[in-house]
């Protein structure tokens, strides 16, 4: 398919299986910088701050400290690998870990990744120029975001499902431009639905789909259709860029440390009311809750969790180091199209290291301590609801569940859990499927 006059196709990242080979240059990118030694000076570096940052942590998390060093460390160079092309590609992030040619590659979460959301990036610079064209599947995502995003995290522009308009099969042009760009703008407009003015300090693009349902909902495909071109192709890395890599990885440490640190300072199993708050990268249309969980054997954490007006309201849980499990199977997030749920449209969870036989049961995987980020989306950041999203915790016996949860709890035996487990990590999974090695 040839370009309209004017652009230059550079890749399609979506549901296209000649997407999957882009991917994984790009991945296999990010494995060769950890090898370069500025790099791993910096990963040492930031190991330490991180570590450091919670000295009281139980020994079920230090195990997991070394994998979740090195997802942090993969999350902040993928933002900069390009598979060696020179070309302004998006990038999957936040994703598992797999198989890339035979070759067991780490995942690349952290900074509290929801499991529900399917992360893209565009890195964004002072000449960024390009059209992003979106095309819907058949099974669009619960919750669709696209945020232009500074080096320190601030939101400059958002763009929502409701603003694209999407729906099963729909498309979408978005024009990206520098603010201060001389080109024609009836040209620009006319091909586009919306345009969004870049400034100088704009260094991401970033795309969250949140897919509620893992079995049906599917991430839409994205192309990019560049004015200028971005460098390369190159074989290598230059000193700057190596050296702009080891300084993004020590930044993606200290901020994994920031986001860690808050909550710990807050009473364990306490959670504060949900809120609206665009900062640090937050989007300007969903309210969070961030606490730290403490329970020990016998001890069960009930979670009454109200949407209100949320489309969608998701609890996962994160280790102490701000990384989802990779077990994702296990059960360690939930959201409103996977609960079930109470009367009033209401649901409760039950976080405990024991399965306690409920169907919203949120497994810790055995930790003890960690976190749960809970997102209600979907919310108008201009209006207050006439019904609040809310949230209440208490810590109880394990024993006494029964006689304190809903009437309408649903509970599940052995067989049905197992039979929940092998669906989720199957419907999971499915999301990647276009971005396997052939």
């Amino acid at each position: 398919m040839l370009a309209p006059a004017g652009y230059r196709v550079v890749m399609v990242l979506g549901p296209r299986r000649h997407s999957a080979p882009v991917q994984s240059l790009i991945e296999a990118h990010t494995m060769d910088l950890m090898l370069e030694e500025s790099i791993d000076a910096a990963r040492r570096r930031g190991e330490r701050i991180l570590f450091e940052a919670i000295p009281e942590a139980d020994e079920a998390s230090r195990k997991r400290f070394p994998d979740v060093a090195t997802e942090v460390t993969l999350n902040a160079l993928v933002g900069l690998a390009d598979g060696y092309s020179g070309e302004d590609l998006p990038r999957l992030i936040m994703r598992t870990p797999r198989r890339l040619g035979g070759t067991q590659v780490p995942g690349n979460r952290g900074l509290h990744d929801n499991p529900d959301t399917f992360y893209r990036l565009i890195p964004l610079d002072g000449q960024s120029h390009f059209v992003l064209v979106g095309v819907a599947p058949a099974n669009p995502a619960t919750i669709f975001e696209l945020s232009a995003l500074t080096a320190q995290w601030q939101t400059l522009a958002n763009l929502t499902k409701t603003d694209l308009a999407i729906r099963p099969g729909s498309r979408f042009r978005i024009l990206f431009r520098p603010a201060e760009a001389a080109t024609d703008e009836t040209r620009d407009e006319e091909r586009c639905d919306h345009r969004v003015e870049l400034t100088r300090d704009a260094e991401m693009l970033l795309v969250r789909e949140t897919l509620a349902d893992w079995k049906q909902e599917r991430p839409s495909a994205l192309t990019i259709e560049n004015f200028v071109d971005r460098g390369g192709p190159r074989d290598v890395d230059d000193a700057p860029r190596i050296e702009a890599a080891a300084q993004r990885v020590e930044k993606w440490f200290k901020e994994a440390a920031r986001l860690t640190l808050a909550p710990l300072a807050q009473v364990p199993n306490a959670f504060p009311k949900p809120v609206i708050s665009g900062e640090h990268g937050k989007l300007v249309t969903m309210a969070y809750s961030i606490g730290h969980f403490w329970v020990r054997p016998g001890e069960a954490l009930v979670l009454e969790i109200d949407p209100g007006e949320a489309t969608y309201v998701g609890a996962p849980i994160t280790n102490l180091w701000g990384t989802t499990n990779a077990n994702l199977a296990r059960g360690a997030s939930l959201n409103t199209k996977q609960a079930a749920l109470n009367a009033d449209g209401s649901f409760t969870c039950v976080l405990s290291l024991e399965d306690p036989g409920v169907h919203n049961w949120l497994d810790p995987d055995g930790l003890e301590r960690g976190f749960l980020f809970l997102r209600w989306a979907g919310l108008d950041p201009n209006r207050v609801p006439d019904r609040v999203p809310a949230l209440e915790t208490r810590l109880v016996p394990i024993g006494g569940l029964r006689a304190m949860l809903p009437a309408e709890t649903r509970w599940v035996d052995a067989a049905e859990r197992a039979q929940i487990q092998a669906e989720r990590e199957r419907d999971h999974a499915l999301r990647f499927e276009e971005f396997l090695d052939e």
